[in-house]
């Protein structure tokens, strides 16, 4: 009774520890380090179990089975086969091999099989069958037949007895949960044809789960044939302590044969700390799965134990595959309750073979009535959902910023005169008073025909950690900031722009454009220095804890006492600056010695550092590129549709972008800042706290395109040239511009999307989400995505030669691409926003924009008004152009004529005031004003008296 009360502790102990790890382990830092993780948690978790050795007496079951001699003879037929001297040293071995199989199919996991993992309770099965046969009992002629016995009876003991049946029904039940892991979405990263080879990964799946496989079998004939809890955890210990060993000894020669340029994660803060505490938690994780695992197979097989963690994640995933029912992630109704039903059914019937009278405390009647009920529910849900939608979500999304946008503008441009703009500032400020000049900057504003006085929230945001801290601080920042590389600084003096004059002539006339935007009302601002990022990337990558304390300093509002009592605001500085965190030694170091190459990993890890904690990026960066996070994009979309464009651009809720974007994939290759320097850019992502300033860009084409948008092609156009950048694994695959492209031109015929599509349903078109084949709707759908091909006719950097080993689209460079074509795609560099964002929102085109960046004038366009917000994932890509094109009359999908007509007279709308609103806001005068207002309030931040200067209405103004 102890063994078998022991047995079902350990079996909640093992499925509550898996089921956390498994939660948990698609986002941490151990990955990017796979030998130094492995070894760090195989040691923590051979410690923990020569911990509890000391303590076994306490564990359940220590009484009973496992320390009774006694006992323990009378069950030896019940045993395994005797383990021989060699399997301890085999099971480290195969422990080793199997994990540097996992470090191989994980950096290749676009190429893997979903689900595979389900077959292992088979194999178990075939072990079974094949080398732990059960004795047939040989029954005794004299003795009678039960006359109670029914044919049920007949049949439970079979199933007990024989063999066979355990194989068909543990297929079964592997090859339920083997179909339920395939509706999983796939993402865009993908599996290259030509360089990737996809075979091997599949092949190396396969020999991972045998592997598995064989070292649950040789620990479990190990441990069995071990008769005391406490030996059998030390002897578990010192397996994992022996592994542990190994995969160290493997790393540092690992280390040693292999020299890396970049800088490690100790150089930066935080870094340590994340990994440390990944290294702990799932090694203790690690341990608890590892013991009560033991346990349980000590007691009872393998067997039971893989099937009951498959039927568990198996009715998991079925489950909640039946409630997304109706969704872009599920579009069947009839295939999750197959799946359901075959891995219910399988398992209830395992529960016989495997002799399992229980299951986690329940008993094995009520289980299976527990499963017939969430078979019913399931179905019923499955019934009663609708998956058509009267209305399509861009349609609706249009008109609903459209209200937005009128809205958005009213709360921008609410004072007409100065005495209303002085108290609107007042009032968005905590009671602040604007800074010195105000009136000047209104006058200049309203000379200019300003529509936006009143709204610069982004400003705002960039400016207000500075408020938290001593303006002494700020120039420090300063002194630090003007000697980094590729770094401008413009001196205002005695009403006077000026810089020094730089050896990049490109960089030289940047500034020179900046200066002549500043004279024009450089006599109001007060002397200053503002030091200018003349690259793309911005630098300034602030960890959240630090900048989230600096911006609660700053944003505390001016009480009535300082106002009017001076001493009251010192006392008030005096505490501020008591409340200043000392930096540390190790701190000071690293804001001393900035890191001039970031490696890829450290530099997606120190983006998570910049989200508050709770965060889902915060908590780790996801290692599974293979399928579409929906949790990521869900907060911030309608189904496929980008719904929330400003919610999108924060990176804190998705933490999968850091695998779909080249800014992410790519080292970062200067200098990077960890303490907030004043530094301004011209663009920048959430995470960074550059302060965003109009800088007027060289390359961008000032002819405006006056072609009717009626006179263009009804197509989708993108092209440009491969950047000459640091060509990763990552980047390779899951650079934003490579999936594009590798989508609309190189998908495979078993590449699958999920799109809305039109149904007639009497004279009425309702949608619903119907899977396609990807290459089927490419045909369908009018793009001409490319990459330029260079004028050479040959590719002269790395980059450029692997896009054409890949064999992705290239072709000749167009000419005006605004000209010709409807919709115009809108892709980031490596290091910032696209630079035909501008004029393409002048021409009459609809621009189609996929950004994570962030400028001056991001916060003023409306999405679904001004442009299209394509997610930077591209799961809505087809859906979002197959509603501006149509459908009608371009051929049949899934057999059936379409009926979806196109909506010229949307795009048509959103071109027009795009350009409208480009022509009204996003001037050159625009740039003039936003830049004499940042200004200003730049001025008044680095100055000494800040707290205490302001613009002040005279009376009677």
């Amino acid at each position: 009774m102890a063994g078998d009360e022991s047995s079902k502790f350990a079996s909640v102990c093992f499925i509550t520890s898996f089921l956390w790890l498994l939660h948990s382990l698609d986002r941490h830092s151990l990955i990017d380090q796979p030998r130094l993780s492995a070894f760090l948690v195989l040691l923590v978790s051979g410690g923990v179990a020569f911990a509890l050795s000391f303590v076994s007496k306490q564990l359940p079951g220590a009484d009973g089975r496992f320390d009774s001699e006694a006992v323990f003879k009378d069950i030896k037929s019940s045993l395994p086969q005797r383990p021989r001297k060699h399997y301890i040293p085999s099971i480290v071995v195969l422990i080793v091999i199997r994990l540097e199989i996992l470090c191989r199919v994980v950096y290749d996991l676009q190429c893997t099989v979903q689900g595979v993992e389900a077959f292992l309770p088979f194999i178990l099965a075939g072990y079974q069958f094949f080398f732990e046969r059960k004795q047939a009992t040989v029954p005794n002629p004299g003795e009678l037949e039960d006359p109670w016995g029914s044919v049920w009876d007949d049949f439970i003991e079979w199933l007990n007895k024989a063999q066979i049946p355990v194989l068909f029904v543990t297929l079964l039940l592997s090859y339920g949960v083997f179909l339920g892991a395939d509706f999983v979405p796939k993402s865009s990263y993908f599996c290259s044809t030509r360089s990737d080879g996809a075979l091997l990964v599949i092949f190396l799946q396969w020999a991972g789960v045998f592997l598995d496989a064989a070292i649950i079998v040789l620990i479990w004939r190990v441990l069995s044939w071990t008769k005391t809890t406490k030996s059998r955890l030390q002897k578990l210990g010192s397996i994992l302590a022996m592994s542990s060993l190994a995969t160290g000894v493997l790393w540092l020669f690992a280390g040693v044969s292999q020299s890396s340029s970049t800088l490690t994660g100790s150089h930066f803060l935080g870094l340590n700390t994340i990994f440390a505490f990944d290294v702990f938690s799932n090694g203790i994780a690690c341990a608890v799965a590892a013991i009560s695992a033991t346990l349980w197979i000590c007691e009872a097989a393998p067997l039971p134990l893989a099937g009951t963690a498959t039927f568990i994640c198996g009715t998991i995933s079925a489950f909640h595959e039946i409630l997304l029912f109706g969704t872009y992630q599920q579009t069947s109704r009839l295939l999750p309750l197959i799946v359901l039903q075959l891995i219910t059914t399988s398992f209830s019937v395992f529960t016989y073979t495997a002799s399992m009278r229980s299951v986690l405390y329940i008993p094995r009647v009520l289980l299976i009535l527990m499963a017939l009920t969430l078979l019913a529910i399931g179905t019923i849900t499955a019934i009663i959902k609708k998956p058509m939608v009267s209305r399509h979500p861009v349609e609706e999304l249009i008109y609903r910023n459209r209200v937005e946008a009128d809205r958005w503008l009213r709360h921008a441009t609410v004072s007409t005169t100065l005495h209303l703009a002085v108290s609107e500032y007042k009032e968005r400020h905590q009671g602040r008073n604007p800074p010195a000049n105000f009136d000047k900057w209104f006058e200049f504003a309203s000379e200019r025909n300003s529509v936006i006085v009143d709204k610069f929230d982004q400003m705002e945001t960039d400016i207000l950690p500075f408020w938290g801290m001593k303006p002494s601080k700020i120039k420090e920042g300063l002194d630090i900031a003007r000697a980094l590389p590729d770094v401008g600084v413009i001196t205002v003096a005695g009403g006077k722009a000026s810089h020094i004059e730089r050896e990049d002539l490109s960089q030289d006339m940047m500034l020179d454009e900046s200066i002549n935007m500043i004279e024009k009302f450089a006599q109001f601002l007060p002397d200053m220095e503002i030091a200018i990022n003349l690259r793309e990337r911005p630098r300034v990558l602030v960890p959240w804890d630090d900048a989230h304390r600096l911006t609660e300093k700053g944003s505390k509002p001016i009480s009535k006492l300082e106002k009017v009592l001076p001493q009251a605001l010192t006392r008030r500085q005096a505490e501020n600056d008591g409340a200043i965190r000392e930096v540390t030694p190790v701190e000071r170091q690293v804001s001393q010695n900035p890191a001039t190459h970031v490696a890829a990993q450290d530099f997606r890890y120190l983006q998570a550092l910049a989200c508050p904690p709770g965060s889902k990026t915060r908590a780790g960066v996801t290692w599974n590129f293979r399928d579409h996070c929906a949790s990521c994009s869900d907060p911030h979309s309608q189904g496929q549709i980008l719904r929330d464009w400003e919610h999108s651009l924060d990176p804190c809720h998705q933490p999968d972008i850091f695998n779909l974007h080249d800014f992410h994939t790519t080292p970062h290759q200067f200098d990077l800042h960890q303490d907030l320097l004043p530094v301004f850019s011209r663009s920048k992502t959430s995470s960074f706290n550059d302060i965003l300033m109009p800088l007027v860009r060289l390359d961008e084409d000032e002819k405006v395109d006056e072609t009717r948008f009626d006179a263009k092609e009804n197509r989708l156009f993108w092209q440009e040239y491969p950047q000459d950048q640091p060509a990763t694994h990552e980047s390779v695959h899951g650079g934003h511009r490579n999936r594009l492209v590798h989508l609309l031109n190189n998908a495979t015929a078993f590449d699958k999307r999920s799109m809305l599509l039109g149904v007639k349903v009497g004279k009425e078109t309702m949608y619903a989400y119907e899977q396609i084949g990807t290459r089927e709707v490419n045909n369908l759908l009018s793009t001409d995505i490319s990459y330029a091909l260079p004028t050479t006719k040959r590719c002269e950097n790395a980059n450029c030669q692997l896009a054409l080993h890949e064999s992705f689209a290239f072709k000749t460079a167009a000419g005006k691409a605004t000209a010709t074509n409807r919709y115009i795609m809108l892709l980031d560099t490596s290091d910032g926003p696209s630079s035909d964002t501008l004029p393409v929102l002048r021409s009459n085109g609809v621009p189609f924009i996929s950004t994570i960046f962030r400028e001056w004038y991001t916060e003023r366009l409306m999405p679904w008004t001004h442009f299209v917000p394509i997610d930077i994932r591209y799961h809505g890509l087809h859906s979002t152009l197959a509603y501006f094109e149509g459908l009608k009359g371009r051929g049949k999908i899934n057999g059936r004529e379409q009926v979806m007509e196109e909506s010229k007279a949307d795009a048509r709308w959103i071109a027009e005031q795009g350009r409208k609103w480009a022509e009204k806001a996003i001037r050159k005068e625009d740039m003039e004003v936003y830049l004499f207002r940042l200004l200003l309030e730049w001025g008044r931040v680095i100055s000494e008296d800040r707290d205490s200067i302001g613009f002040v209405l005279k009376e009677g103004t």
